[in-house]
């Protein structure tokens, strides 16, 4: 995970969001994978602090293209939302005027590239 504030990545650490030390991985396992033209959807299970929850990546597909190695290469550009409670990620504050610092949907986004073996 990349943050720029130094003080806010040490805490994403903590229990009160991640708990990195006892829950070191975030994990995706998908169940299938669904193609309409450069539309992708990808089924599949969120593991986040040992709590797993189905969920569903949607996105884009680019490519293939061949590289400057010879070799295929196909982006995948995916989000989805998902309520940090059912995650047991339930930490906020409340902000001058009442608003909470943190809103319930979260969206996750993940660029991968795929590339060919061999």
């Amino acid at each position: 995970m990349e943050v720029d504030d130094e003080n806010l990545a040490g805490h994403l650490q903590t229990p009160d969001f991640f708990d990195a030390e006892q829950f070191p991985e975030l994990r995706f396992a998908s169940t299938g994978i669904e193609r309409d033209g450069d539309r992708i959807s990808i089924p599949g299970a969120l593991t986040i602090k040992g709590t797993t929850v189905p969920v569903e990546l949607v996105g884009t597909v680019s490519g293939p293209v061949t590289d400057g190695y010879g070799k295929e290469r196909i982006g995948l550009d995916l989000q989805t939302t998902i309520d940090r409670h059912d995650f047991g990620v339930s930490w906020n504050a409340d902000l001058p005027g009442g608003a909470k610092t943190l809103a319930d949907d979260i969206t996750i986004t993940a660029n991968i590239a795929l590339v060919q073996a061999g």
